[in-house]
């Protein structure tokens, strides 16, 4: 169907071809006829018109009432106008009954197309204007559809929000709780920590005072072998844990005799059989047995352990060599070695001393710690007659004679303590040390 032509069902019982030819396309319309009006509505389900015009010659307002009923019943928003072209004959009474059931419009004879396209025009405008409002309410509906969900998902949001504002609030207050609890448990564990430093303390001066008491021939010697063992620990640059290890297992060495008979220790060595020797030589690892139910004292009973360990290997329990003994054992067992040396009867001077202390060297102990030994002798058992300053190797002259034995780094022995040092002798020391560093600050008598 062209597009501006307007779709026409003409019903009339006797249409003349002068009516019919009025209608035509050239006039504007797409003429579709019917001669019965119970038989209109059909027509129109089959071809949907955009006007029904009806010529009859007698009113029949049932008629009438009826097609109406049948086109307002189609499954269409807007219905197809409506216009009934009068008779000579219509009553004033039936025509307003006729208008009143829903008739859009009277044509009044003589019948032009001009007119039926003027009027279709202005039902068209309002159809169109009819459609816009129905579609506007249909958007205006669907908008207070779409507000009436927001607003309930707002205040199912709002609830929830609501919800969970009191979840939050009960979460802050359990989290408060929590922080004064942590905070008194930090409190609590503080409060037990230093109970238990200083029952820890306790305990080691009760042990001490009972090695003093029973063990120790010469009073004091736990206290001065932590003061040698820190300071050789000290310039090693030792974390404070492991000083503190270090400190406790020197004042404590000595536990492991508590459990060696008295008659044992008050025997001169000589007069020892062999069996009470090896009860005597394994005092270290009793000692260290001793400690292993209390866990504060694991590292210090590990440090205890070796400290019978040589450094040729023929030391106890396990006859490990040099770096393979923890260097804290190493350190201790020459602090034990150096204040037991150092009060023996044949040591009467800090040279003879010093000369004795290097026999251990690769032997008992670790060459590096003799040589830190000896630094420590000469700075604090130092006398009028033995004295010694240090310099560096680069300042090092033929004539001088060193105050302590000279090691590298690595263990290795270049002079022995009073040695007379030569121009051959002092680019030995600086050959060594571009390969095996050996101690930047040398002790030479002064």
């Amino acid at each position: 169907m062209e597009q501006d032509l307007i779709a026409l069902l003409y019903v009339s019982d006797g249409a003349s071809r002068e009516n019919l030819l009025m209608f035509s396309k050239s006039n504007g319309f797409a003429l579709n006829t019917c001669t019965d009006v119970s038989a209109a509505a059909g027509c129109a389900i089959e071809c949907p018109p955009d006007l029904i015009l009806i010529e009859k010659g007698s009113l029949d307002l049932l008629q009438i009432e009826t097609l109406l009923g049948e086109l307002n019943g189609l499954d269409c928003k807007f219905k197809p106008d409506l216009f009934l072209i009068l008779s000579e004959n219509s009553a004033e009474k039936s025509l307003r009954a006729v208008l009143k059931s829903g008739v859009s419009e009277f044509i009044v004879p003589p019948v032009e197309p001009d007119g039926i396209k003027d009027k279709y025009r202005v039902y068209q405008r309002v159809r169109q204007l009819e459609q816009k409002v129905f579609a506007r309410e249909l958007k205006l509906k669907k908008t207070f559809e779409y507000l009436d969900q927001f607003k309930k998902e707002l205040k199912k949001t709002k609830n929830t929000l609501l919800d969970e504002r009191v979840t939050l609030n009960n979460s802050l207050k359990q989290v408060n709780r929590m922080t004064l609890e942590r905070t008194r448990l930090k409190k609590e564990i503080s409060e037990i920590r230093t109970r238990l430093v200083e029952n820890t303390e306790g305990f080691c001066d009760i042990l001490s005072d009972l090695i003093e008491n029973r063990v120790e021939t010469n009073r004091g010697h736990g206290e001065r072998v932590s003061h040698i063992a820190y300071f050789i620990a000290k310039q090693l640059k030792f974390n404070e844990k492991k000083l503190e290890d270090l400190r406790k297992a020197a004042m404590l060495h000595e536990v492991g005799l508590l459990l060696v008979p008295e008659s044992v220790l008050h025997t001169p060595p000589a007069q020892l059989s062999g069996y009470e020797k090896d009860q005597l030589m394994k005092y270290p690892v009793r000692g260290a047995d001793f400690f292993l139910n209390c866990s504060e004292f694991k590292a210090c009973a590990e440090i205890i352990r070796n400290m019978g360990e040589n450094s040729d290997g023929t030391g106890r329990p396990n006859g490990l060599k040099r770096r393979y003994i923890p260097l804290l054992s190493r350190i201790l067992a020459g602090a034990d070695v150096f204040d037991t040396l150092k009060d023996r009867e044949d040591i009467t001077n800090l040279e003879t001393f010093l000369e004795q202390l290097e026999g251990f060297a690769g032997t008992r102990l670790d060459p590096n710690i003799v040589a830190w030994l000896e630094k420590y002798a000469v700075l604090h058992m130092g006398a009028d007659d033995y004295r010694v300053k240090g310099v560096s190797i680069h300042r090092l002259k033929p004539g001088m004679t060193l105050g302590t034995a000279l090691f590298t780094r690595t263990g290795t022995k270049l002079f022995s303590v009073n040695t007379l040092l030569t121009q051959d002798a002092i680019d030995k020391i600086k050959n060594y040390d571009r390969e095996y560093p050996v101690d930047e600050t040398v002790y030479i008598r002064a």
